[in-house]
């Protein structure tokens, strides 16, 4: 793939991480209690947060990300992920908003169309969330996610 790409892949695959895990964060931020079974939420790249290769990036590489958080509720994300080979990535992705963070995971493709990915835990009002994030890239740096959390 050209360089240019390889830049514009991992911020794609930033925003659709952060998105999800956002979604996931704020479908629990109702109650901890009883929290809400779905959350819609937009994820769009922050400039200047994170961090690349020097060249076009090959299997092993790592490289970092982060995502301003908007919809149902705001805040932000950080991501940490490895390309795994061809256009897949496997993300880590941390969501922090006021009332706690959560956790996501998943292995992403280059151009995302309503790809699931796991919400695998949080913390504070989001203590033991878990769920699936549809993720669906709406351009190089905005997605869109919608959260189901199990109950």
């Amino acid at each position: 793939m050209p360089a240019a790409r390889h830049i514009r892949l991992p911020l794609a695959f930033g925003a659709t991480a952060a998105a999800i895990a956002t979604a996931a964060v704020l479908a629990t931020a109702g109650s901890a209690q009883t929290p809400p079974s779905s959350l819609h939420l937009v994820s769009t790249t922050q400039k200047n947060i994170g961090f690349f290769p020097k060249r076009a990036p090959r299997q092993g590489d790592r490289f970092g990300f982060g995502d301003k958080i908007t919809g149902d509720d705001t805040g932000y994300d950080r991501a940490v992920c490895t390309v795994v080979g061809g256009k897949r990535l496997l993300c880590t992705i941390q969501v922090q908003l006021s009332k706690g963070t959560l956790s996501v995971q998943g292995l992403i493709p280059q151009k995302s169309t309503n790809e699931p990915v796991a919400i695998t835990g949080g913390t504070g009002a989001y203590d033991g969330a878990r769920g699936t994030a549809l993720v669906t890239d709406v351009s190089n740096t905005q997605t869109k996610i919608d959260v189901s959390l199990l109950p």
